[in-house]
């Protein structure tokens, strides 16, 4: 039962980064320092194993799209976020368990200061994985982004970049470690590899993004809009399902990039739509002056439910579970899926019937024999979730986080493998 529960692609990626990684840096430390230091030995590699793990962050925090199309980019910020806490604990333990002088303990102490800041600002205001599940800290969270917007989140976590400066210049300054070559050659070569990933993508960011324009806005329900751009070069370079970072340069409060759902089915031409309610301070704004003629930049699509799709037998099932603007990656998937005579049920549920999205389609969609909706005001019961069960099916999950959990929950609680359900919580 519990190999059920694992899902694979993530146990070896935390296995990667917990271990794996760090083993070099502990091995060839272990190796190489001076007799004199042994008993400190425990304490230095706690170090070692903690600027491991903030480089690992950062890379992460460049959407690798390898890693993505394995373990899906929420997971990836989920790792990210979880990582760097486990780096400042570790490093907490090196800090005060260690003692420095001089410039090598002003460098050590004002990143350590620097990491412990942004990690608390991190748990309450951008680890939406953390605060959806203690009410305490999303009401903080709430309360806060009346003032710190998006923007000035995302500069305030870039400072974790000068704490990993502060840090590279603190080893680089301890006589008993620059010894150890092996062990710099590693620290300083891993740390030029992620500085140029980090860089190669926020050059890339800047001028390799597409560049798009809003076509039209169309109102969908209370503080829900539908945004159709064109997307210059993009000729459906994307897949059911994904979803894009925008940003737009001109309009103060946007120029950011923020994940969206695309609604439209894939195809050729630069046309492309989503579906935006206004949640943050981002969607808020985007919401109230999203016009034609706006002018956008776009990465490249991420997103897991495709490629999900496709890395299991053709011929099994597929139920989707919905809630409220989180059917918004579904509708594609299942508008896509439905036209090969697959069986598919789609349950979607909203908190009023004008929240429930794009219900002409679904129900026309639902007309195929092979294809069965239900649409439902207000959440289905544990009972409902349960029979719309298929034997040996894929199941989709989007919604609320805690609309996620509780579902995935179900599933795995009536035997299904984690490695059958798949879901994107936009919980960053």
């Amino acid at each position: 039962m519990m190999l059920k529960r694992l899902h694979l692609p993530m146990t070896i990626t935390w296995f990667t980064v917990l271990f794996v990684l760090p083993m070099p840096f502990i091995l060839l430390l272990s190796h190489g320092l001076p007799a004199l230091y042994a008993p400190s030995a425990q304490y230095i590699m706690a170090g070692s194993i903690a600027y491991c793990w903030m480089l690992t962050a950062i890379y992460f925090s460049t959407r690798p799209r390898w890693l993505d199309r394995l373990i899906g980019l929420p997971k990836i910020y989920m790792v990210h976020g979880i990582l760097s806490l486990c780096a400042i604990l570790v490093a907490f333990m090196h800090k005060t368990l260690m003692s420095s002088y001089g410039l090598i303990a002003l460098t050590g102490n004002t990143a350590f200061y620097i990491l412990a800041f942004l990690g608390v600002w991190s748990m309450v205001l951008m680890s939406g994985w953390l605060s959806s599940r203690f009410r305490i800290l999303g009401d903080i969270r709430r309360t806060l982004e009346r003032v710190f917007h998006h923007e000035l989140n995302v500069w305030l976590h870039r400072f974790n970049l000068v704490a990993v400066v502060l840090v590279f210049i603190h080893v680089n300054l301890i006589s008993y470690i620059t010894v150890i070559h092996p062990f710099m050659v590693l620290f300083d070569g891993a740390s030029a590899l992620v500085a140029f990933a980090y860089l190669y993508e926020k050059l890339h960011q800047r001028y390799g993004a597409y560049r798009g324009e809003i076509e039209t806005v169309q109102t969908l329900a209370f503080n829900t809009v539908e945004i159709t751009m064109r997307v210059h070069g993009l000729h459906g370079k994307w897949e059911n399902g994904d979803f894009a970072f925008i940003r737009f340069p001109k309009m103060r409060g946007l120029h950011e990039y923020h994940p969206f759902s695309i609604v439209s089915l894939k195809d050729q031409t630069d046309i492309i739509r989503f579906a935006i309610r206004a949640d943050g301070d981002f969607t808020r704004k985007l919401v109230s002056t999203a016009k034609a003629g706006m002018k956008a930049r776009m990465i490249p699509p991420y997103g897991r439910y495709h490629h999900f799709i496709e890395e299991h037998a053709p011929n099994r099932p597929i139920v989707v579970f919905a809630g409220g603007i989180g059917v918004t990656p579904l509708v594609p998937v299942a508008l896509s899926y439905g036209t090969h005579g697959r069986h598919m049920k789609f349950m979607y549920t909203a908190k009023s019937q004008d929240q429930l999205l794009y219900q002409e389609q679904l129900r026309q969609w639902s007309q195929a024999s092979h294809c069965e909706a239900q649409l439902k005001v207000g959440r289905f019961s544990p009972e409902e979730l349960k029979s719309a069960m298929e034997q040996d099916a894929l199941y989709l999950v989007a919604g609320p986080a805690s609309m996620l959990r509780s579902v995935r929950r179900m599933l795995l609680s009536q035997g299904v493998r984690a490695g059958d359900i798949c879901y994107e919580p936009f919980s960053w």
